[in-house]
């Protein structure tokens, strides 16, 4: 059964969202460790720089195991752990934006917007098209009724 639409486009959002990612981190990284290094909290912890940067590449690969199964396998169980993994993401996005070790700035426009594409790329996990596909139901050609 070929791909439908809806998943297709959803590759394209979701992995575009990770490079963006990659991006923001790289971009970013600079003013974010000054900020982790000068924070006694984070310093208290006795975790480095390069406990982030592992805990980002964690983050990404486990970013794509999803993918993989909602995108080759129609895994429904990796369709609903993405959608969680989504929501808690956005609860703590929204009550870390006044966190000032969070981002702020061009950083956290490229965040917002990450999100915003990250939701398109959920929403079209839900559209009738990969619904059919995620119960392994080819789609109904309309000229079998003609």
């Amino acid at each position: 059964m070929t791909k439908p639409d809806s998943i297709i486009f959803f590759d394209r959002l979701f992995l575009g969202a990770l490079v963006l990612g990659v991006l923001n981190f790289m971009f970013a990284w600079s003013d974010t460790s000054v900020k982790l290094t000068s924070s006694p909290e984070f310093a208290a912890t006795g975790f480095g720089t390069g406990f982030l940067i592992a805990s980002f590449a964690v983050g990404m690969i486990i970013n794509l195991i999803i993918w993989y199964f909602i995108s080759a396998r129609a895994s429904k169980i990796a369709k609903w752990i993405l959608t969680a993994f989504f929501a808690i993401g956005l609860l703590s996005m929204l009550s870390n934006l006044n966190n000032p070790l969070g981002p702020q700035g061009v950083s956290l426009g490229v965040a917002l917007v990450i999100t915003l594409i990250q939701g398109a790329a959920i929403y079209m996990l839900f559209r009738p098209d990969s619904i059919a596909w995620f119960n392994r139901k080819p789609p109904v050609d309309p000229d079998t009724f003609r």
